[in-house]
């Protein structure tokens, strides 16, 4: 009966109070050990608190410990020891006392060096100098004592703390030590690149350019500076999170890759816990510039004007650091501005000269589409309007002799232009020293910059996109010894971030681009007056132009203000051989901001494409078909005839009806997780690690309750008596539901060990190293990941919200059974006026998209799964480490994970030709190249267009093994001072479901790669986009000793240092594509084989640079209808899937050096003083690394890169440092 109390409580999760009170009783008793009951009522109180309290908060501390075991000259435990740790730099000390076992543990200490006393009774004191301790890492260092009568002085030397052997935990983690940051080469200048430096790293192919890590995604990973969230919760995923700290502002920064332990916690990936760099007892700081030039840089591969890009990049800034009251009081100081100039070659795609009067002249033949010609086939005049606006923004072609997209028809303009990116950034620390048991830190840090998005569309046209942008990052931290046994750390912060992306509507698009749009509409008869709502000034039209690079595409304004505020607590409790831990964290994530996506009128020209009816005729007659690249060439001369498809525009709504300017919106999100974790010492050189972490991640509502979603009805079958109805949802909507429903059911359990023989004789110890040398480790545990603000937010063009516009006088002479002409003379621009204001209602109806006006969201809707799981990846881990003489360090791991319920989208409304044939019992056939008519063809209902259905079904899997090996040269050794380190990794990660925002580049999002309908997720099954098979890294840092001739030698040839990464790494996956509709989904599907055979063609195609060619032949596939004939709909072709995989072809590796020589100069007393002058090499060699290939087999640059990662660049660099 004695445990009935917490067990009833940790059950039940009620009596808070009451475990609260149990849990302090227990704690407050001070019994040097627990001893069965006592252990299981502490065990089970502290769950209970964990479970029910919300007062108990946070623990992703940014700090470290130190841990170890005193013993006397026999080698038995020392009881009752004084252990003094003291900061070198600060003079701040901590003490605690031995248990029984002789065990110490000083937790929450700030990263640094520091001086660890040791004083036992009948003893001579012990000193060990030099300990690093580094930011979430415990350090064990063991002591023996001597008798009394000696002094014993132990110096570790500097650098230890990146060879230390792990003997307390089962992560896995790589330490990045202000050495590595300040000396290597950093091509981005901006300490997170070095994550990459890790095992079971990649760096992302997609558009965020972030890193996955041990098969995660890259938006799992949990960034964080001085134990505070600085992660963007709409868009995570970029590197380094909202406001990360410049090299010179860090002290250092360690990423857990693997298997945390319950204190952390909100992702599944890394946790990357950075420390900001703090003020000393001296005074310390320093000035410095970094500069690069074209001047001594490579030109690109593909540049044939044989001279680089422009570049001028400047970043300058200074330090200040020191004391403001000597062992009480420190600050640090940090500004810097950045003034990047980039010259970018920009590769656009333009009609020739015939082509814009109609003649394309094909390899085939010449067609002749001008009126009155045989090729023309519904006589159709040229709209020379079109043609003189062409004529105005787009040059002709000006690089012949180098292949061309199609020959004749489209060919390349290039040409090269700037982008101008201006940033300053400001980082300032305080820490001060309350008393001997209170500490209080803070952080702050601003950036204020404007960058610009490449590129203007053309010369002169001045539409690139601008983007300012400002980020706040705020951390407070209050470390409270109410004894050695008991620690309190308290945490407050978080980020802010205002971003903006200014469309050419605020002033980007040239005004004479404008006129000249409108002139040319109304003289082809199309009213150009009237209501204009919304769009870039609400004069550009978006121009659909087939084939081409368009200049007549309007980017709306978007922005959005998002932050985090983040409160925390952690409490520690020393209790003999445990070390426990309890806390968790709340955080109140808030997104303001307006997509306005499509909210410009857009008129398409892509008649023949979306209709699947030829407007041309071949040179022997016939209609021309849609093979190869025929289906370009007729869109194309659907513009030139002004005959248009489809016209559009989003029209956005209030809760009330009322049409307004912009869809503006605001989140919130309320989260919070908690955990208890025990480190048991079971002997000295055996611990277990176990916990428990709970996460709730809320679900997010808009703060005007303007939100909904379809709920109890599913948009891929037969639509619902009264059609299907989006209902208001969340708080202040009004709607009895939310978004989707609550996941509270989120537990993660974390368990692992390290074990440490301590073999001190015989064969296994030679093999072990002895005491303290080796460790084997590994663990098992449950992490949850959240649903970031892009995926939700997207929500809000559901109906009624947002209402799209949509007009095609020809799909509806199509649907009334109306001839190709008919079709085509109802499709003419002159027969379109302005869109309407729109009629708000949240019911969309069957059948509404083959109305002339309808109101459906195209493809705007974005659907919750309303039973929506949290992701979440079971991850575990075996390996060992082993310490060498000469401060080696040798690691090697298994690391293996499943991930479920993972974030994916799919097509609400499903298509699919055989299953509407086998529910209807209808004979309706495929036609490959009318993907939008197999669509209306198989949809089961027409309410809908490619509805966007976010789902957490998606699954993957990773099996790694990896390998690191680390030397350091200590201070002052004759071979030199520096570390060299190299990690290799083997891995294969397999998913079935893309990231359902940002796929990775070989494959895609939305459209998916095939229907669920024709396979299901299994057929989706493959390799992750960002699965890497093979991944070496090397880094060194490196001072060259010389010690030689006279003081005016060892002035020049003294005090150089090398540094260096070299990055060796196979290539990643992508899907081909047929580039038609084989399956009938209304989607283009993944190739056929052109027969059994496993090898991939790589002979370059006649004409071509054989360097480029990187992915396979076009001969290696099969076209399903090889002479572009409907026809052939009853081949073998028709009605699957491709034989091809996802992700079944790999692209190019990657191989690059990046090096730096740096000379420093020391002078004044002591050498305090140094200036600094260094190089740095970035992509050493000038080795040409290519991007992935084009991957659609109807493309004239299949197989080929067209595309290389940056050449050669220098930067030069002068520092001050003091």
């Amino acid at each position: 009966m004695s445990h009935s109390r917490p067990a009833t409580c940790m059950l039940r999760f009620i009596n808070s109070r009451r475990c609260l009170m149990r849990l302090f009783s227990l704690i407050a008793t001070g019994r040097s050990g627990l001893r069965g009951g006592n252990f299981l009522r502490l065990t089970a109180a502290a769950v209970c608190l964990t479970l029910s309290a919300t007062t108990l908060t946070f623990a992703q501390t940014a700090k470290g410990t130190i841990q170890g075991t005193v013993r006397d000259p026999n080698g038995a435990a020392v009881v009752g020891a004084n252990v003094e740790a003291k900061n070198e730099a600060t003079g701040d000390a901590r003490a605690t006392t031995t248990s029984g076992d002789g065990l110490y543990t000083i937790p929450n200490l700030d990263v640094g060096s520091y001086t660890l006393t040791v004083n036992g009774t009948g003893f001579a004191p012990a000193t060990v100098k030099g300990l690093k301790v580094s930011v979430s890492f415990t350090l064990t260092q063991d002591v023996q004592l001597a008798l009394a009568g000696a002094n014993e002085v132990v110096t570790v030397a500097s650098g230890d703390a990146q060879t230390a052997v792990n003997t307390t935990d089962q992560q896995l983690s790589t330490l990045i030590s202000q050495q590595k940051i300040l000396d290597l080469p950093l091509l981005s200048r901006s300490p997170d690149s070095l994550l990459l430096l890790a095992p079971g790293t990649n760096s992302s192919t997609s558009r965020l350019g972030g890193v996955t890590v041990n098969g995660q995604r890259e938006r799992n990973n949990n960034f964080l500076v001085d134990g505070i969230d600085n992660n963007d919760t709409d868009v995570p995923g970029i590197p380094g999170g909202v406001s990360t700290p410049n090299i010179d502002a860090t002290q250092e920064f360690r990423v857990i890759t693997n298997n945390f332990n319950a204190e952390y916690g909100r992702n599944t990936g890394a946790i990357v816990n950075v420390a900001t760099k703090p003020g000393t007892n001296q005074f310390h700081g320093g000035g410095y510039i970094y500069y690069r030039t074209d001047k001594l840089a490579a030109r690109d591969f593909f540049d044939t004007t044989g001279k680089p890009n422009p570049l001028q990049r400047r970043q300058y800034g200074a330090s200040i650091g020191g004391p403001i009251r000597k062992d009480k009081t420190f600050f640090f100081f940090n500004a810097e501005r950045d003034i990047f100039d980039q010259g970018i070659t920009v590769t656009t795609t333009v009609p020739t000269a015939a082509a814009r009067q109609g003649i394309f002249n094909l390899s085939s033949g010449t067609i002749d589409a001008r009126q009155g010609s045989a090729n023309n086939r519904f006589n159709f005049p040229i709209n020379q309007n079109f043609v003189n606006l062409l004529n105005q923004f787009v040059p002709l072609p000006n690089t012949p002799g180098e292949a061309q997209p199609l020959p004749g028809v489209f060919e390349h303009f290039r040409f090269s232009t700037q982008t101008n990116d201006r940033d300053h950034q400001f980082s300032t620390r305080v820490d001060h020293k309350i008393n001997d048991k209170h500490s209080l830190s803070g952080s702050y840090a601003l950036s204020d910059g404007t960058f610009e998005f490449c590129c203007e569309t053309f010369p002169g046209l001045n539409d690139a996109i601008l983007s300012p942008q400002t980020t706040h990052r705020l951390s407070l931290n209050l470390v409270s010894t109410f004894s050695p046994n008991l620690i309190n750390e308290f945490r407050f912060g978080g980020n802010r971030l205002k971003l903006t992306f200014a469309g050419p509507g605020d002033g980007g698009v040239n005004s004479t681009a404008i006129a000249a749009t409108r002139s040319a509409l109304a003289a082809s008869g199309v009213p150009t007056t009237g209501t204009q709502f919304g769009g870039a000034n609400g004069s550009l039209i978006n121009f659909g132009i087939a084939g081409i690079t368009s200049p007549f595409a309007a980017f709306d304004t978007q922005f959005r203000y998002t932050g985090t505020t983040h409160i925390g607590d952690s409490l520690t409790k020393i209790w003999g051989n445990h070390d426990m831990k309890m806390g968790g964290e709340f955080r109140w994530v808030y997104s303001n901001g307006a997509s306005n996506f499509f909210r410009t009128e857009t008129l398409d020209f892509s008649a023949p494409g979306f209709y699947g009816i030829s407007i041309l005729r071949n040179n022997s007659g016939g209609n021309l078909g849609f093979a190869g690249q025929n289906t370009t060439v007729q869109n194309f001369a659907s513009y030139l005839f002004g005959l248009v498809d489809q016209q559009t525009q989003s029209q956005f709504f209030d809760k009330g009806g009322t049409r307004v300017d912009a869809d503006y919106r605001g989140f919130r999100q309320r989260e919070l997780e908690v955990f208890w974790q025990d480190t048991w010492k079971v002997r000295p050189n055996l611990t277990f690690n176990y916990g428990l972490r709970y996460s709730y991640y809320g679900v997010p509502f808009e703060i005007n309750g303007q939100l909904s979603n379809l709920v109890g009805q599913d948009p891929s079958n037969f639509a619902p008596a009264g059609g299907f109805r989006f209902q208001l949802v969340g708080k202040n909507s009004g709607g009895s539901s939310n978004l989707y429903k609550d996941d509270r059911n989120n537990f993660g359990p974390r368990v692992g060990f390290a074990y440490s023989p301590d073999f001190k004789t015989g064969f296994v110890s030679k093999l072990t190293g002895g005491p303290g040398k080796m460790s084997v480790r590994g663990g098992y545990g449950i992490f949850y990941d959240r649903v970031f603000g892009n995926l939700f937010e997207n929500a809000s063009s559901n109906p009624p919200f947002q209402i799209a516009f949509f007009n095609s006088p020809g799909l509806d002479v199509l649907n009334a059974g109306g001839s190709s002409l008919q079709i085509y003379q109802a499709s003419r621009v002159q027969n379109f006026s302005r869109p309407t204001t729109q009629i708000a209602t949240p019911v969309v109806q069957d059948g509404e998209l083959r109305q002339n006006v309808v109101y459906f969201a195209l493809p705007g809707n974005n659907q919750m799964q309303t039973k929506f799981a949290m992701p979440y990846t079971q991850s575990w881990n075996f390996g060992m480490q082993r310490r060498f003489k000469g401060d080696m360090l040798f690691e090697a791991d298994y690391v293996g994970s499943h991930s479920s319920n993972l974030l994916r989208v799919m097509d609400g409304n499903m298509a699919s030709v055989a299953r509407w044939n086998a529910v209807t019992h209808d004979t309706q056939t495929i036609n490959p190249f009318s993907s939008v008519g197999n669509y209306f063809t198989g949809s089961l209902q027409l309410a809908f267009f490619e509805p966007a259905l976010n789902l957490s079904v998606g699954m993957s899997t990773y099996n790694a093994g990896q390998f690191r090996f680390t030397k350091n040269f200590a201070e002052h050794s004759r071979w030199g001072f520096g570390q060299i380190q190299a990690a290799y990794t083997y891995s294969h990660s397999i998913d079935n479901a893309p990231d359902p925002i940002d796929a990775q580049r070989g494959e895609r999002s939305f459209p998916r790669d095939s229907s669920g309908f024709t396979g299901g997720l299994g057929a989706e099954r493959g390799n992750s986009g960002f699965d890497v098979r093979h991944r070496f890294v090397g880094n060194m840092v490196y001072e060259i000793p010389f010690n030689a001739g006279d003081r005016y030698v060892k002035a020049v040839l003294r005090n150089w240092t090398i540094s260096g990464i070299w990055t060796w790494q196979s290539g990643v996956p992508y899907s081909v594509f047929s580039g038609t509709d084989s399956a009938g989904t209304g989607f283009g599907q993944r190739a056929d084989f052109a027969g059994q055979g496993t090898g991939l063609d790589l002979t370059p195609v006649s004409g071509l640079n054989p360097s480029t060619q990187t992915g396979p032949q076009r001969t290696l596939f099969a076209n399903p209808c090889p002479l572009g004939d409907p026809t052939c709909a009853g081949t073998s072709g028709i009605g699957r899937q491709g034989t091809t995989g996802r992700n079944q072809f790999y692209g190019p590796g990657f191989n690059n050096v990046d090096f730096s020589l740096i000379k420093r100069i020391p002078f004044g007393g002591e050498n305090r003083y140094k200036f600094t002058i260094r190089a740095d090499f970035f992509n050493l060699f000038n080795h040409t690394n290519f991007g992935l290939p084009v991957n659609t087999i109807n493309s004239s640059n299949f197989g080929q890169s067209i595309d290389t990662f940056a050449p050669r660049i220098v930067q030069l660099v002068g520092r001050f440092d003091f």
